[in-house]
């Protein structure tokens, strides 16, 4: 007999089926070719599909399972700890109801067709990436070459006192801020 727990909530009702999706991400690298080479982007949460019957007498428990789904903590859908065979066997221990909710009438079962998805939270992948040290960025191996001026380029000339004071103001204004404080570089 298959059944559900998250955390101290059991998932009523009977004829559970459960199953498990890990996705990967790929892309295909190919080009315009017909080589079947792919680009991995990871590996994603898992996700746990469940579907249960639930008797049309036994309504009090679709409406505490409901509850359960639309459960909040902290603005986001509540996490739970998952206690399923299945989802357990493949690494998932925590989860949040993610997707569609649906209840369907099965007038000649005399029952409900309830099913929900939980997606993994904080996935083996994540916890394996963070645990990895990040990468130290590499200083740059080649100094270039310099570059010479152009030969018909004039030099530099000084600048007159009116383009002074107006390159202050320019570079005053610049410095200036949307707030109006005057903050400077």
């Amino acid at each position: 007999m298959s059944f559900l727990r998250l955390d101290d909530f059991t998932i009523p009702g009977f004829g559970l089926v459960a199953s498990m999706t890990l996705p990967f991400k790929d892309e295909d690298a190919s080009g315009d070719t017909s080589s079947t080479s792919k680009a991995s982007k990871g590996t994603k949460a898992k996700k746990l599909e469940a579907k249960i019957f639930i008797r049309f007498t036994d309504e009090d428990d679709l409406r505490a399972l409901t509850r359960v789904a639309e459960a909040k903590s902290g603005g986001d859908g509540r996490i739970y700890t998952v206690t399923n065979r299945t989802a357990n066997a493949a690494g998932m221990r925590q989860g949040r109801f993610t997707g569609d909710f649906k209840a369907e009438e099965q007038e000649e079962r005399r029952c409900w067709l309830v099913s929900f998805s939980l997606s993994e939270h904080v996935s083996v992948p994540e916890r394996a990436e963070a645990r990895e040290p990040a990468k130290a960025a590499t200083a740059q191996q080649n100094a270039g070459q310099a570059v010479a001026p152009p030969e018909d380029a004039e030099p530099a000339q000084e600048l007159t006192w009116f383009e002074k004071k107006l390159k202050a103001a320019s570079d005053a204004l610049g410095d200036y801020d949307s707030t109006g404080s005057g903050a400077g570089k």
